[in-house]
């Protein structure tokens, strides 16, 4: 960073990981980590899954809010906000108490703590809330936009709340040119920077390859898929996929990873499609366990879609992490992925919805060894030289402190002209 002393920095999130196993928004963590690790001391203030609480975990200072009576307390996690939203209406009854909640517990912590910086992370409602402790307080804030905020909120409001957190919040960036352009349409007077946010290589380069082994046999392994098994991740075309490689007598087994409100739904379609002995759907799990799958996979499959509230995947983590581990992947034209996905040289790509096509991709890299070498070994590089933690890193950390200088030097210019 530019700056010589530590920075004091909070996190305003609604995700964050709630143990050590959890996948909630895991790069924020890694991020957070990042950060402290160079000596920075770093807060996070996200949603509790249960009661409010502020503890260390790590070397970071997390504080949890609780925003609405335990007991129907629903609205954040699981399946992430607005996937919550969209399959629940009445949990919009505890966004105003979210919001509250958040915010009450944002301006007790800096009346208790003197940050150098608030970094917001989605534009709605964390950056909204910065903004309003940024207009009490007189902090430096960076807003981050990460897609579902860009794209799944509509309507002339929600627009005008993202164009004004936009141009109040002292800098903003996104993962992808293509979240820019859903936010502002370049007429706003604070111009974005697009940073991604990296994936930690190290955490999947020590995974026990032979422990899982030792479980699959030497069955053909694996189509693996990894995320939350919501309606933008495209699990029914997979599933639908796996059915035409069985008719077509492709050899093959797929494990699909994750948890959330298709389970039930996708372990139906899973037994109607007479897909039980090759198809199996397992639970979430721990990063390292999920190191092991990375490594006995031979692709990597997420078929994106775009959701019915409008919600889509940008740069899906899950991705990355497979592209880093040397897995070819597959996935949609869609969003940002082609920004890190490049048709033929990184990975393959295939329209939203087009299950023929997505069979015969997973045909095509099944049946090509030589083929499958080349893209992961053009990915893995891509991923090393453009999204390795400790590279995207580097930019974003440089901001932070730009940020906080910025706001020193108007203070010391403020003085001079009272005097």
């Amino acid at each position: 960073m530019s700056r010589r002393q530590p920075l004091k920095i909070l996190f305003l999130t609604s995700s964050y990981p709630r143990n050590a196993h959890d996948v909630a928004s895991v790069f924020l963590r890694y991020f957070a980590e990042a950060l402290a690790g160079r000596g920075n001391e770093v807060h996070v203030l996200a949603p509790a899954d249960g009661y409010s609480e502020s503890k260390q975990e790590g070397n970071i200072n997390v504080h949890r809010f609780q925003y609405f009576p335990l007991r129907w307390q629903k609205l954040a996690y699981g399946s992430g906000i607005m996937s919550n939203l969209s399959r629940s209406p009445l949990l919009w009854l505890q966004v105003p108490f979210y919001i509250l909640s958040m915010t009450y517990r944002l301006l007790r912590l800096m009346r208790q703590e003197k940050f150098d910086l608030l970094h917001a992370h989605w534009i709605v409602p964390q950056g909204l809330i910065g903004v309003l402790a940024k207009s009490i307080h007189q902090i430096s804030l960076v807003t981050t936009a990460h897609g579902a905020d860009a794209f799944a909120l509509k309507g002339w409001l929600n627009k005008f709340i993202k164009r004004l957190v936009v141009a109040k919040s002292d800098a903003w960036t996104t993962n992808t040119p293509a979240t820019a352009s859903a936010i502002d349409d370049g007429t706003s007077a604070r111009s974005v920077r697009v940073i991604p946010m990296g994936v930690d290589i190290a955490r999947f380069a020590n995974g026990d390859r032979a422990a899982l082994r030792a479980f699959l046999a030497e069955e053909n392994f694996l189509l693996l898929f990894v995320g939350r098994l919501v309606e933008k991740k495209g699990f029914p075309d997979l599933i639908k996929a796996c059915a035409l490689l069985k008719d077509w007598g492709v050899s093959f087994r797929c494990e699909i990873v994750g948890s959330g409100p298709l389970a039930a739904t996708l372990e139906h379609s899973i037994a109607d499609l007479g897909l039980e002995k090759l198809v199996r759907l397992r639970s979430q799990m721990p990063q390292q366990e999920l190191g092991n799958h990375y490594l006995n996979a031979m692709i990597f499959a997420l078929p994106c879609v775009v959701a019915a509230n409008g919600d889509r995947d940008i740069l899906p983590n899950v991705v990355k992490e497979a592209m880093a581990v040397g897995v070819p992947v597959i996935t949609t034209r869609l969003g940002g992925i082609e920004e890190l996905v490049a048709h033929e040289e990184t990975g393959l790509l295939v329209p939203p919805g087009d299950i023929e096509a997505l069979a015969e991709s997973l045909k095509r890299l099944l049946t090509d060894a030589k083929l499958r070498r080349r893209l992961a070994n053009q990915a893995r590089r891509v991923i090393e030289e453009r999204f390795n933690l400790q590279v995207s890193f580097i930019p974003l950390g440089k901001l932070l402190g730009e940020m906080v200088e910025e706001r020193a030097g108007q203070r010391v210019q403020n003085q001079e002209t009272r005097v």
